[in-house]
Formats: structure tokens, sequence, C-alpha cells
């Protein structure tokens, strides 16, 4: 059904209301109300933290309500960056496109595609070109945004997640974050179903180890929240896969990673039901995380393939087997905020992996959200697990 808000002036008219109720009616309650710290989500969070996630909870609602399209890809120049680098990734080669992934592909039309690639540099490094030095480390970053908004830019918010990491780490001179396409559906054109963000997600990493010459047991692979989506599904594809002049990278960084689409464990018990006032988003009662996504990304396909398919859904309570899923993963490290709404994903991923017989390192930070490595705001829990996650990437 066509969402009238889509359309002038009904839009701007509703933004407006939603602002000025926000900033006049809202806001001021708000502050009234989490004065007394008992009356906060969490009495361990600061008057101005209850109020920034209040309002992005509120701002949620907006984002869901007016739906922006993917933007086109575009090059950018250097001088509109900073301690960074612009590059194109090649299309992932039609040989390299396998098993269950080039299966699905064919029945949602996905393709591979020329992508955009951004290396973020260490304040003030110089660029010497992409050619890794010998036995230079790397990370590779996904960016979170339910699949359908955001972008490796730098100006983006989720470049403050590898930032962090650049700052801290005493091994890293640069990492890679790629623009993988981004998914819609109707009232928005219909774009970029499964597997396409994974398509691009392995040509990028096939760019790091093919063209710029990097190690595959130097390159963590890391993603936060989607992005830690398409780095599980894309260790799993090498996997599942074996190129010989591809291999596995060596480490997985997965932050408030979003692995079950089906939200399969939703209920009363969930923590996307206990962590209802203590996130960023708000859900209606019954409603999916990021909906509109998972109807985008299924494409032509039916909402079973959401619960049983091992790369959307990893740990999915449908997916079988049920044991087995993550043997050959490599040592990971999972950061999550202990009251975010998708911790039950993250729980599930770490008992799983070790079950498998995979080292993982779980960092939990007891009074943080969702992806809460990307704000600013979120001291000082995001610089502590920045510099534990850098101590880490150092020491491998």
């Amino acid at each position: 059904m066509t969402n009238i808000l889509e359309y002038q002036p009904l839009k701007a008219i509703y933004l407006i209301l939603f602002v000025l109720i926000l900033l006049l009616i809202k806001l001021p309650l708000w502050t009234l109300n989490y004065l007394p710290r008992s009356r906060r989500p969490r009495t361990a969070w600061t008057l101005g933290r209850s109020l920034i996630v209040r309002t992005l909870q509120e701002l949620w609602t907006l984002k869901v309500d007016v739906r922006g399209q993917p933007a086109p890809v575009v090059e950018v120049s250097d001088s509109e960056l900073t301690d960074a680098k612009f590059t194109w990734v090649a299309p992932l080669p039609d040989k390299l496109l396998c098993g269950e992934v080039r299966r699905v592909a064919e029945i949602t039309g996905a393709e591979p595609a020329r992508i955009a690639g951004y290396w973020l540099l260490k304040q003030g490094a110089p660029w010497t070109g992409p050619r890794a030095k010998p036995g230079e480390k790397t990370v590779l970053h996904m960016h979170g945004g339910g699949f359908r908004i955001g972008t490796a830019n730098p100006s983006d918010v989720t470049a403050n997640f590898t930032r962090g990491i650049l700052k801290h780490s005493h091994s890293l001179d640069r990492t890679f974050a790629i623009d993988y396409r981004l998914t819609s559906s109707a009232p928005n054109p219909v774009a970029n179903p499964f597997p396409t963000a994974l398509l691009d997600t392995i040509a990028g990493y096939r760019y790091l180890v093919q063209e710029a010459g990097f190690e595959p047991q130097n390159i963590t692979v890391a993603g936060d929240s989607a992005g830690g989506n398409l780095a599980i599904g894309l260790v799993r594809y090498l996997i599942e896969n074996p190129i010989p002049t591809l291999p596995p990278p060596g480490h997985i960084l997965a932050v408030s990673p979003w692995l079950d689409l089906s939200m399969s464990r939703h209920g009363p018990t969930s923590s996307a039901t206990l962590s209802a006032t203590t996130d960023i988003f708000q859900l209606k009662p019954g409603e999916l995380f990021e909906e509109y996504a998972v109807v985008s990304l299924l494409g032509p396909m039916d909402f079973e393939v959401a619960r049983t398919n091992r790369y959307l859904s990893p740990v999915s309570l449908h997916v079988k087997p049920e044991e087995g899923l993550f043997q050959g993963f490599p040592e990971t490290y999972v950061v999550a905020g202990a009251p975010e709404r998708l911790m039950d994903d993250s729980t599930a991923l770490i008992e799983m992996m070790r079950a498998d017989g995979v080292k993982v390192i779980a960092d939990i930070s007891p009074d943080a959200v969702h992806d809460f490595v990307v704000f600013t705001w979120h001291e000082p829990e995001r610089t502590d697990t920045l510099k534990r996650v850098s101590m880490w990437i150092d020491m491998m």
C-alpha cells in the first residue's frame, strides 16, 4: 500500500510537526520524568544519556514512516575526505560465485556489481597506495543500518567504530570499508535483495587479498549490527566454498550483530521484550526488527527463508542442523550491550560458536545500547571497549 507521507506537501508537514512536538512537548516532559535517577531506563545512566536514547527511539519511528531511497554511488575526490581514500572495487567474478549463495542469487536476481570502498587512515598518516606492506594488518568493515541505510563514507556515524580502533591500535595504520548496496522495496523502487550485500562483501574481501595483497590471516572482518551479519556470512561462504586463492580471514569482530532476521526467540522473556525501554529503537507489538528491510531482502522469496536460511539468520532456532554451523570459524570477538534488544542474537552466537569449538571473546557492557561503539556520546563504555578490541588486534 502506498505511503501518503512520501508525497509533498504531506511529507514536509509531517516532518515539521514531528520536530516541533519532539522539541517543545516530549523533551521537556522526558526531562522532568528522568530527573529522579530511579525513573531512568537504567539507574546507571546519566540524565543526558537517558534523553538521548529516548530521542533516538522517537526518531526511529520517523525513519520507519518516512523512508529514503539508496543513494547512487559516485566517486568521492580526495579533497572531500580527511584521513581517507576512495577506491572502486571490481564486481565479484562469476567463477567465485557458487554454492547456496549462487542458488539464491539466481532466484532473487541479485548480481555482482562494481561498488565503492573507503580506506580509513590513522590520523595524519600519508596515503602510500593500496598495496599491503609485509605482514601488515587491516580490518574489513561492513557498516550497520539494517541493510537499508548507512554508508561506508567516513562521514557516516558507523565510521566512528573503525576510527576509534585506529586511534587506539598500535599495529593498524588503516582499515577498509565497503559501500555495499542497500536494499529497498515498495513504496520505494525494489532493489538489491539478498544476497546482493553479501556479494559486495565477498568482493571487498577479494579486493584486499588479491589486489591489495593482504594475507588472509592478517585481516579481521568486522561488522556492526547488519554489518555483523555480513561478516559472519562472508566467513561462512569462504568455509563452505573453499577457494584456494581466497582463504578465510584470520579473525572476526562482531558488534551487536543482527543474526536472526526472523526473531525466532521473540517472546515475553526475550531481550527484544525485556529491553524495550533501554535500547535506541522501538518496535510495535508483534513487529519484526527492521521489518521493511527483511521484506526487501527476501524479494520474491517466502518469509520461511528468513527463518531457515543459515546466511540470513544463522542463529535462528529453525536453522538446521543445529550443531556444527560454526565449525572451522576463526577466533571471534563479540561486542554487545546487555540491555540491547538484539542481545539474544549475540548470546546465541557466543554459545553456538563455543559449542563448535570456536574461540570466542565475549565483551558485554552492562549498560550499553545497541551498536554503542559508533556513538561518541556513549562514554566511558565506547572508549573502554575500543581499547580492549584494539589490544586484541595488536596481540594477534
